[in-house]
């Protein structure tokens, strides 16, 4: 856990639900919290909020966990009409009575991008969000304008994160200003996984503590200071993702794959 500046203190490891619909996506999220995690990530524009919703109640009926236990995430694009009834909406599909943390999705119009953060910061102030931030932000520069000029600074950025896209110059950037970097595509994302997976240096220290690759990656970001979700619809590698606090990277190999990062993302949202 780590204690955003909003005051609340939020998981370091969590399921990304972006591709998961339908009963697929509902029973990752149930197989998820029956795991273990406690951070589930879904967004509006995934199309699964109510999945990830019923999932919840499932879980929370089930005696696995209580709400109040779940850190759930969500998030607003900036081009929409009415962000206040977004929030709204999200809340009813997700059949919750406050969001843990809302993020502007993305990019969009400089009016826009106000307006979804201006209407987060109005449900922070009316107890249906608990905190706030930003996504797809990747410098200082086009952060600042929501810390110097709001009421209420992000206290999340979610980025597209990984072995070869590590940004490090942000995240220690964002570490003075009090605000975390949340990994998404944490094994680089859909199409790349096999780059990442199956890199040499990544095997060769999971054969070192008998681990898989994906266990070394999702520590490895963790031991960065990333909060890391992880995305799958099979239950075997979401209870494996999250099966990684019983081992530690040593500096050197911490080292050895700071050495793999390019500076160069796979997407270009």
């Amino acid at each position: 856990m780590v204690k955003l500046n909003s005051g609340y203190k939020m998981p370091t490891l969590g399921l990304g639900t972006w591709t998961l619909t339908g009963q697929v996506c509902e029973d990752a999220v149930y197989a998820a919290l029956k795991s273990g995690y406690r951070l589930i990530d879904t967004a509006k524009y995934y199309g699964n909020e109510s999945e990830v919703g019923k999932a919840v109640a499932r879980a929370i009926s089930d005696g696995i966990c209580k709400r109040e236990e779940i850190f759930i995430t969500t998030k607003l694009l900036p081009w929409s009409s009415n962000p206040d009834r977004d929030i709204e909406d999200s809340l009813q599909e997700l059949g919750v009575s406050y969001i843990d943390l809302c993020l502007l999705h993305q990019h969009g119009s400089a009016s826009g991008d106000d307006a979804v953060y201006n209407s987060m910061i109005r449900a922070v102030k009316g107890g249906r969000v608990r905190s706030i931030g930003i996504s797809n932000f990747y410098t200082g520069k086009a952060v600042s304008h929501f810390i110097n000029d709001f009421e209420i600074p992000p206290a999340v950025i979610q980025n597209e994160n990984h072995l070869k896209y590590q940004n490090s110059s942000l995240k220690n950037w964002a570490a003075k200003k009090g605000i975390f970097i949340e990994s998404y595509y944490p094994f680089g994302g859909r199409g790349h996984t096999a780059e990442h997976l199956k890199n040499p240096q990544v095997l060769e220290i999971a054969n070192k503590h008998n681990k898989a690759a994906a266990q070394v990656i999702v520590r490895w970001h963790l031991q960065e200071g990333y909060i890391a979700i992880p995305g799958s619809s099979n239950s075997s590698h979401i209870a494996e993702n999250f099966d990684i606090w019983d081992f530690q990277l040593s500096d050197s190999e911490m080292k050895e794959l700071s050495k793999l990062n390019t500076g160069k993302r796979y997407e270009n949202w």
